[in-house]
């Protein structure tokens, strides 16, 4: 049961944001002005505010879809660890690497991440489901690059998605696979 504290914590924690309606959204998206003025928060909280309850619930779904996928084999310290450590990467990616996009807000690129950081593990020991699972959601990247978002997706969430974050939050989700499993080769752990 303790494994899925974190998980829930960080799901509650979006959902009191989101109740928190225009005012906290405005005081922590991804503002590219306000973040090279120094508000550099922002690098880190735009992704646990959203656009609307649809765009936050359809992000917590696949959240939690994310959280199950990791067989509650993951401690409280990898979803605060990732979560954090992804927000900040894809931050730091949309400022450098992404100067047209003004303004951020939303999950998506981080549970992209998560993705990758829970199944890539899995796939790296061979385990099938978790590699077809993983190519599927790097398809759905990829398709997000190349076609632009339906209207009716923009309309269901209230804006644009924004597919740069989605593939710096899998770049980042692959740099912290390959890290971790360096790491525990290097330590005799893998």
């Amino acid at each position: 049961m303790a494994a899925w504290r974190a998980p829930a914590a960080l799901a509650a924690l979006i959902l009191m944001l989101q109740a928190g309606g225009a005012p906290v959204r405005a005081a922590l998206r991804y503002e590219r002005s306000a973040v090279l003025g120094g508000q550099v928060w922002r690098l880190v909280t735009a992704h646990f505010v959203h656009l609307g309850w649809t765009h936050c619930l359809l992000n917590l779904a696949a959240f939690g879809l994310c959280v199950l996928l990791s067989r509650g084999r993951l401690s409280g310290r990898f979803w605060w660890g990732a979560t954090g450590g992804l927000a900040a990467g894809i931050g730091i990616a949309l400022l450098l690497g992404s100067p047209e996009v003004a303004n951020y807000v939303g999950l998506s690129g981080v549970v992209y991440g998560l993705f990758v950081c829970v199944l890539g593990p899995q796939a790296w020991r061979g385990n099938r489901g978790a590699l077809i699972v993983l190519l599927l959601v790097l398809a759905r990247i990829a398709w997000q690059v190349l076609v632009e978002s339906p209207a009716s997706q923009r309309e269901l969430i209230g804006g644009i998605v924004i597919a740069q974050a989605h593939v710096y939050g899998a770049v980042c989700g692959f740099s912290w696979v390959i890290g971790h499993e360096l790491s525990k080769r290097r330590h005799g752990l893998g």
